[in-house]
């Protein structure tokens, strides 16, 4: 009788209904404001991109020496000291070389050709990201009347006789505040064309001092300004963790398999065994009890480098009284996860393979 009671009281109760009501629509509009931040975001982010593109082209037209008597030299230590300067107008959030990757193309008339034979006469590139220009490479379009200039069919720029152009791609892979679960595609896209500015001698790129020659910006190297990449913001979509430990969800661990042999009144070992952080760790770990009364040894062992992870523990028992021993193993950080949570897609691994 008494529960009865109290039920309907409960059920006729008007008491803390803005707290329900407050606390059903939360979720709902928590979505819907964390959706508007990161797009609101990645907006933004695409307008950097654009701008940081269109300065780099704006500012490979106009390098090199200023002379009234000849052609403008360019040399190798105005390419890099363009790719840094941009490196630091696009700032530290922005992370451009460590995430990105610029490829300036100087789009030229092929010398001696009939019908002004556009090709790529060279090409410079920064950046970690391992994507290669849309277009072709260097010498690109040579004795191939099919390259008839760069950007999207039928809206392709073209170099004139005696000039080049200066085309940029910049390809960037965004990094979310919150998730990329309301993104469909993290790669940012953006090219920029601008026209030499001035009269440019367009036969080579020097080197200022050919004892002492600057570093080439190859295509063939991936690599950015920071030795030390910043981490990577990979939210891995809904698959959120809420945990006071910030190496849940990042780091895994294998047990091996124990098994005991012998019997009573003997001390047995252990084999532990240890891997370091990087993409790939892996050990092992193997003790053999022998006959009679005696003690198990112990295996410590630390495994590096590969891309493994996971590790074994192999034990044997022998007749008599003996010990079993044990191997436990565990394999820590790296992006190599087998735990759930913010796994790195083999998309990412493929062109950011140092996040993996």
């Amino acid at each position: 009788m008494a529960m009865r009671k109290l039920l309907s009281r409960l059920a006729s109760s008007k008491h803390a209904v803005a707290m329900t009501e407050f606390a059903m629509a939360t979720p709902l509009v928590l979505t819907a404001g964390l959706w508007g931040l990161e797009t609101g975001n990645l907006a933004i982010t695409h307008l950097r991109v654009n701008q940081v593109t269109m300065q780099i082209a704006d500012n490979a037209s106009r390098i090199g020496d200023t002379s009234t008597l000849s052609n403008q030299k360019i040399y190798e230590h105005d390419i890099n000291d363009l790719l840094r300067g941009s490196d630091i107008q696009a700032g530290e959030q922005l992370s451009l070389y460590e995430y990105g990757r610029v490829i300036i193309s100087s789009l030229q008339v092929e010398p001696g050709s009939d019908n002004d034979q556009q090709y790529i006469a060279w090409q410079r590139c920064k950046g970690r990201m391992q994507v290669g220009s849309s277009y072709g490479v260097q010498d690109t379009g040579k004795g191939d009347p099919s390259f008839v200039g760069m950007g999207p069919p039928g809206e392709e720029v073209a170099a004139m006789p005696d000039d080049a152009v200066m085309f940029v791609e910049l390809h960037y892979y965004y990094q979310p505040i919150v998730t990329d679960a309301f993104i469909s595609d993290r790669i940012i896209k953006s090219r920029a064309a601008f026209q030499v500015r001035a009269n440019r001698d367009l036969s080579e790129i020097y080197q200022r001092d050919d004892s002492d020659p600057d570093e080439i910006a190859r295509c063939d190297v991936y690599d950015s300004y920071k030795e030390i990449p910043p981490e990577h913001h990979n939210t891995g979509g809904w698959d959120w963790i809420f945990s006071d430990n910030p190496d849940v969800g990042t780091t895994s661990s294998s047990t091996s398999s124990t098994s005991t042999g012998g019997s009573t009144g003997n001390n047995g070992s252990s084999g532990n065994n240890n891997g370091s952080s990087g993409n790939n760790n892996g050990s092992s770990g193997n003790n053999n009890g022998s006959s009679g009364n005696n003690n198990g040894s112990s295996g410590n062992n630390n495994g590096s480098s590969g891309n493994n992870n996971g590790s074994s523990g192999n034990n044997n028992g022998s007749s008599g009284n003996n010990n079993g021993s044990s191997g436990n193993n565990n394999s820590s950080s790296g992006n190599n996860s087998s735990s759930g949570g913010g796994g790195v897609d083999d998309t990412v691994c493929t062109l950011l393979p140092f996040l993996c």
